[in-house]
């Protein structure tokens, strides 16, 4: 008798298991609202329209190169960093991703980073003088000097023991 009331229980649960629901039909769509009719036409014409001001020359070379040489070494540097594709590897904030190391806000001394953007031994391609200038690397090396330090994990929840 037990025997046949665990059989009976065993097959009753694994009938139960093996029902599939059934298949509901999707919801129905709602049309969308109708198009109401478009405003009538208006007999009398429409006053001319004044002719648009002529576009303001484009600003003399010189003068481009002095508002580029106003912006600050970091706007400059910033801007650098994301023309060259530095922030591909090193991360938009220069600190650090999968492939680059951090490289803010205490980079390595200047004449070292410029001797390894030149002729680097890890996977980062060389930069030579030609695709980057020293100028420009020294605006380069300014906004990685003015990134900001990370909070220390101990504030991070995320990673707080």
């Amino acid at each position: 008798m037990r025997y046949a009331v665990i059989v009976l229980l065993l097959v009753t649960t694994v009938a139960a298991a093996q029902t599939r629901p059934t298949p509901q039909p999707p919801p129905r769509r709602t049309a969308p609202p109708p198009r109401t009719a478009p405003p009538p036409k208006r007999e009398a014409p429409e006053p001319a329209e004044p002719k648009p001001a002529p576009a303001p020359a484009p600003a003399p070379a010189a003068a481009q190169a002095k508002a580029a040489a106003d912006a600050t070494p970091t706007d400059a540097g910033a801007a650098l960093y994301r023309k060259n594709g530095c922030y591909e590897c090193h991360v938009n904030d220069a600190q650090g991703g999968p492939q680059g190391p951090r490289l803010g806000p205490n980079p390595i001394p200047f004449p070292r980073f410029v001797a390894y953007v030149r002729n680097p031994s890890g996977d980062m391609p060389p930069f030579t003088a030609k695709v980057i200038p020293d100028a420009d690397l020294e605006k380069i090396y300014a906004f990685l000097q003015s990134r900001p330090m990370p909070p220390p994990v101990k504030d991070i929840p995320l990673l707080a023991p």
